[in-house]
Order: structure tokens, then sequence, then C-alpha cells
């Protein structure tokens, strides 16, 4: 808020000021993509999990424990030095890569026609696709625990997957 003061002058022998404010119209904001300062392809991939993880989850606005919470339920995802880590996963159900997004899912959320290889395999798109995800839903619902449900389900619930995730702590 802009304030200003100005002096109008003098009325019936007395000096008289009027202030006034301007409040600056607001803007919708844009969303800008942040990403980590280098990411090498050839970086073990614990290494660039961690790395996209820290960057989407600052671009979207979701505190990072929740982030490392849903990469480890769906992964078993245990942190940059996780030297054995598998990003390349495949569900039961269908869901696929580092985070277990559904291609269906990556499609609606991106605009595209993301393959299930690309998906599976491309740990950036596949982070950064799960982070908007949560966002979408977190705008839509306004509550982590349920949030986490639906990422799981497809349905808005609390269950004991979105309790773990809620209450995951990194090491």
């Amino acid at each position: 808020m802009l304030v200003n003061s100005i002096k109008i002058g003098i009325v019936a022998g007395a000096f008289v000021a009027a202030t006034f404010s301007v409040t600056e119209p607001k803007v919708a904001e844009i969303q800008e993509i942040r990403l980590p300062d280098s990411i090498d392809q050839d970086a073990p991939p614990s290494l660039q999990m961690y790395k996209h993880i820290k960057a989407y989850a600052d671009t979207f606005n979701i505190p990072l424990r929740y982030a490392l919470g849903i990469a480890n339920t769906e992964t078993g995802y245990r942190g940059p030095f996780h030297w054995k880590y598998n990003h390349a996963q495949t569900s039961c159900a269908g869901a696929v890569g580092p985070m277990q997004v559904m291609v269906s899912t990556a499609r609606w959320i991106n605009k595209d026609m993301v393959s299930k290889e690309r998906l599976r395999t491309d740990i950036k798109y596949n982070v950064y696709t799960s982070m908007k995800l949560l966002r979408k839903l977190y705008n839509l619902r306004g509550d982590w625990k349920l949030v986490f449900g639906e990422y799981n389900t497809g349905r808005p619930c609390v269950n004991g997957y979105a309790e773990k995730v809620y209450n995951y702590n990194p090491n």
C-alpha cells in the first residue's frame, strides 16, 4: 500500500493537510519454475531425485518433508545417498516412475501425450508432474491428509497412506 501526504493549503487561517492511500491492483501470480543449478543426467538417480524434489517442491510450494514422504512411500526413496535406488519402478496398478504417477494423470496434469516409458524413466518429468499434481490437489482440497489420500486412491480420503506421508520425518 502506498500512502502519500499532500499539503492542501490554508483554510480559515489553519493549515490543512490531506492523506490518501493508493492500493496497487492485484496481479495474478505467475508460477515460475526454478530448476536446480545443475543436473547431470549421468548422476546417480538418488542425487537427481533429491535435486528435482527440492526444486519442484519449492516451485509448487510443497513442504519438502511431504514431497520426500511421497517419494519414500511410493518407491522407497531414502534420500540423495540411496545409491541402490531404482527410480524406474512400475506398480501392479500401472503407476510408474519415482513418484508412481499414472500415465492418464500425467497427460491430464501436463496437457500432453507423454509415453509410459518417458514417465517411468525421466526423473525430472515424473517429479515435476507429481509436484504439480500435489499443488493442484491442495488448491482444491486445502488439507494435506486429504491430498495424500487422493494421490494414493484417486479420491479424497484420509487413509493409512495419507497418515504415513503426513507424519514422514526425513532423517
